[in-house]
């Protein structure tokens, strides 16, 4: 019973790296047909184009946001109710885990939020992501949502789940609020998922690997406190390569 579930899983997970590579390998001329055939039939036509009002209510200073890397809208590509859409302006709140969309022929102050059940992956800022199942993981901190992916291999994917959380700010006797990034990290290997929050978590899932990974920490101190997702994505793929060197 137990490897029965463990291969739904994999092939779950599988399905993923799939639609991933389905997204992000397509080449220029592929992209240009799909663009073409939107232009076609008219954006404003389809299914993307549909979907509750999104209103962002939250006052900020100093730049702060809930939002992925900046407020501002920018392209990317989504696959929505198995449709892949190039080149449209996007946003996604981290906060409240939603990706955002300024519909064809829209202004950006007449935006959607994308329905999430509808929503498999998406592009954005260059980086890749997918929308999990909690049901893929006994992990309770692997929650429904979006997850950004580095797929290093077909059994071995890193995800971030990117969340910010919300704290008051009080500047000249008013209130605004202050968004503070506190994302959690994943590591699927071999068919299960596992959470890589520290050093120790890592070497668990790793033990042959434990002094390879205390001299990538000891060496890359100042882009681990300078940007620490990059950090751990460049850790996982320093893992995978040595894990292949050691399986040949």
């Amino acid at each position: 019973m137990k490897n029965h579930k463990k291969k739904n899983i994999l092939i779950l997970v599988f399905g993923l790296f799939l639609n991933i590579s389905n997204l992000y390998s397509q080449n220029n001329k592929e992209e240009s047909i799909y663009n073409l055939f939107d232009k076609t039939i008219g954006i404003e036509n389809l299914g993307i184009s549909n979907g509750p009002v999104y209103k962002d209510t939250y006052t900020t200073i100093d730049n702060n946001s809930m939002y992925y890397v900046s407020n501002d809208f920018r392209k990317g590509s989504v696959v929505y109710d198995g449709q892949i859409y190039y080149d449209v302006n996007l946003k996604y709140n981290t906060y409240k885990d939603e990706l955002i969309l300024i519909p064809h022929g829209e202004s950006k102050y007449s935006t959607i939020s994308l329905i999430q059940d509808k929503t498999s992956s998406f592009t954005l800022n260059g980086r890749n992501f997918v929308n999990l199942n909690k049901k893929l993981s006994p992990l309770p901190e692997l929650t429904t949502g979006y997850y950004e992916v580095t797929a290093l291999r077909e059994d071995f994917n890193f995800y971030i789940k990117h969340f910010k959380k919300l704290e008051n700010k009080t500047v000249d006797n008013k209130v605004y609020s202050n968004f503070i990034e506190n994302n959690t990290y994943f590591i699927f290997y071999k068919g299960t998922f596992y959470t890589s929050n520290s050093k120790s978590e890592i070497v668990k899932i790793f033990p042959n690997q434990k002094r390879k990974i205390n001299d990538f920490y000891a060496m890359n101190r100042e882009i681990r406190k300078s940007d620490y997702d990059q950090f751990m994505i460049n850790l996982l793929k320093h893992i995978n390569a040595s894990l292949l060197l050691t399986e040949k």
